[in-house]
């Protein structure tokens, strides 16, 4: 199975240097692709492939500076956008932007191009080696890694790495688990997991947000573009990293509650919902998230997972789901 370790890495200034640089040339080749195709499927209603980052170093030589194998991996990622667009699955591929909070780049393994050795890490065509904060051990063998950086000043890498399937000691428990608006999660056998204190940053936001109306008045007052207003900009890179800090929270959560699960039982019976129905804390669309995480770690973990529908069969009195519908689930899973 595949699985992901990511670090905190250090790199010295000339390696942020040409480390920026590859964002930009992958953001470049990304962007002069999708639109050579645009145009090539507005006037045929085909795409045309023939355009490939090779192609593209001999009209920009500035491209052979930097690591081939990620230019090769922006037209793949272009190719997955257009199969996702045509299935149905995303929208249009749009244009990367330089103003992003997040620039990345993915770079492979090849014949042992990236290792770590002690407190640092070998990427391919970068001669020196970049310090990184290694946290835990890594596990099997290294097939790729993605570099990203947050406003270009803290950078992290990814490392996706083929290991071998783990196995826990077996508990023989099920537990039943509905959605809840309010606690993303009603379970038959309740755990004890504190929910985030979302409302907490909302209050934060509000405040940060009149802030910053304040300040693009206080701009307009004075006939000053916001765009050179660097108290504007910081309170607008405020706001962004509350944001930031919500998704993060939600992202913890999904984890805990997935985690323990896994860990304390062997069969999972999950309520399997498509409608949105909320009104509360958690949509629905956070609930196929954590169902996405309970799916692949069960694979993971050799756990048994059962989709129950259980949308019909709640009380009239109190509107709540019926958790004993798991019998159902377990009388498929036993036969």
């Amino acid at each position: 199975m595949l699985k992901a370790f990511k670090f905190r890495i250090y790199p010295t200034a000339s390696q942020k240097q040409w480390l920026i640089q590859t964002f930009g040339c992958v953001r470049f080749t990304y962007n002069h692709l999708l639109k050579a195709r645009q145009a090539y499927y507005l006037e045929t209603k085909e795409i045309d492939y023939t355009l490939t980052p090779a192609s593209l170093k001999k009209q920009y030589p500035f491209l052979k500076e930097v690591d081939s194998l990620a230019l090769a991996n922006a037209q793949l990622n272009l190719d997955r956008a257009f199969r996702n667009y045509f299935k149905g699955r995303a929208s249009f591929p749009k244009l990367k932007n330089k103003k992003s909070i997040w620039q990345s780049y993915t770079t492979n393994n090849q014949k042992g191009t990236i290792y770590l050795e002690e407190t640092y890490i070998k990427l391919p065509k970068l001669k020196e080696k970049i310090r990184i904060h290694a946290h835990r051990p890594i596990e099997g063998t290294i097939r790729s890694a993605t570099i990203s950086s947050r406003y270009n000043e803290l950078f992290y890498v990814s490392l996706l790495c083929e290991v071998p399937q783990k196995t826990m000691e077996a508990s023989n428990k099920w537990i039943g688990i509905a959605y809840d608006p309010d606690r993303l999660v009603e379970m038959s056998t309740p755990i004890d997991i504190s929910v985030p204190k979302f409302k907490h940053v909302d209050r934060q936001l509000v405040r940060a947000k009149r802030k910053l109306v304040i300040k693009g008045r206080a701009a307009q007052h004075r006939r000053t573009h916001v765009e050179r207003v660097k108290n504007y900009q910081k309170q607008k890179r405020k706001i962004k990293d509350l944001y930031l800090k919500q998704k993060f929270q939600r992202e913890d959560y999904f984890e805990q509650i997935s985690g323990t699960v896994i860990r304390n039982y062997d069969y999972l019976f999950v309520e399997s919902i498509s409608a949105d129905c909320s009104e509360g804390e958690f949509s629905i669309q956070d609930w196929h998230k954590l169902l996405a995480k309970l799916q692949y770690k069960s694979q993971w973990y050799s756990k048994k997972l059962v989709l129950i529908d259980m949308q019909e069969q709640t009380n009239p009195s109190t509107g709540k789901k019926s958790l004993e519908l798991v019998e159902i689930g377990k009388q498929v899973l036993f036969e």
